[in-house]
């Protein structure tokens, strides 16, 4: 199994952002090949709020299938677009981190 972990922190007057990005990364991801299951979980700091999406994969491979897919690479292709342009740039501290299942025996 492998678990894939991607924090999002921003100011909390755009938790918006992050709030439609859990729902329709759970809609896109529970639909995929390989997913067994999908959480966001919501911590709240003095000025920020995070996001932490945890989505736990059958193998590494079915999660690189997803995140290569067109449609998921044309989304960034624009978030960048429309970063370069937004005055004033709303930050997004993003954490990736993935794991792979040990198995105690």
């Amino acid at each position: 199994m492998f678990v894939m972990n991607a924090s999002f922190e921003i100011d909390k007057e755009h938790e918006d952002r992050l709030a439609h990005k859990a729902k329709k990364n759970k809609q896109e991801i529970l639909e995929a090949d390989g997913v067994v299951s999908f959480e966001c979980w919501r911590k709240e700091h003095r000025e920020t709020v995070e996001y932490v999406f945890v989505s736990k994969w059958k193998k590494q491979e079915d999660f690189k299938a997803w995140i290569s897919r067109e449609e998921h690479v044309e989304e960034h292709k624009e978030m960048n677009k429309k970063k370069k342009v937004e005055e004033p740039a709303v930050k997004i501290k993003k954490t990736l981190r993935s794991f792979d299942l040990f198995e105690i025996e």
